[in-house]
């Protein structure tokens, strides 16, 4: 076995910690150290409180207008946040935004019509927030939601 000079060793340590890093990275793994998923937020004017109710004006908010579509809302009025998926033509699932295992956030998988956690490792849900796979125990809590016309109501 060759002699290896400290200094030199450092430097393949760090070299390997960096592709590590920036290999985990690519692959979703940055999530599970930010907990923040790919999940776009909503945008602001598109979203008004009245009471126990979030109206959403989805002429205000494209990424809601189509199937497939999916927001995030975490802010005063839903501090530990929302995700709300366009799943079919006039079908909106509103789930818990926080993976039930590490509290990452979760993301709308529409090919595979399910919420699925944004860490390695990845914890998945039905659209009803039931766990199919991965170290979550807990399902994600379902809110209630009607449409009328453009405003989507979400109960809170």
């Amino acid at each position: 076995m060759p002699d290896i000079k400290r200094r030199d060793f450092l430097k393949a340590s760090a070299t390997a910690v960096v592709v590590t890093s920036t290999c985990l990275c690519g692959l979703n793994g940055c999530s599970t150290f930010t907990k923040i998923g790919h999940t776009q937020e909503i945008k602001p004017e598109a979203l008004v409180r009245k009471g126990n109710k979030l109206l959403i004006d989805l002429s205000k908010e494209p990424l809601l207008s189509r199937v497939g579509g999916a927001v995030k809302i975490k802010n005063e009025h839903v501090p530990q946040g929302i995700i709300i998926a366009h799943t079919e033509e006039n079908a909106y699932q509103i789930a818990s935004l926080l993976c039930t295992h590490r509290g990452v956030e979760v993301d709308y998988d529409h090919k595979n019509k399910r919420f699925e956690c944004a860490s390695l490792g990845s914890s998945t849900y039905t659209l009803d927030g039931q766990n199919i796979k991965g170290l979550a125990k807990k399902p994600l809590q379902k809110y209630e939601a009607s449409v009328s016309g453009n405003v989507l109501a979400i109960r809170i």
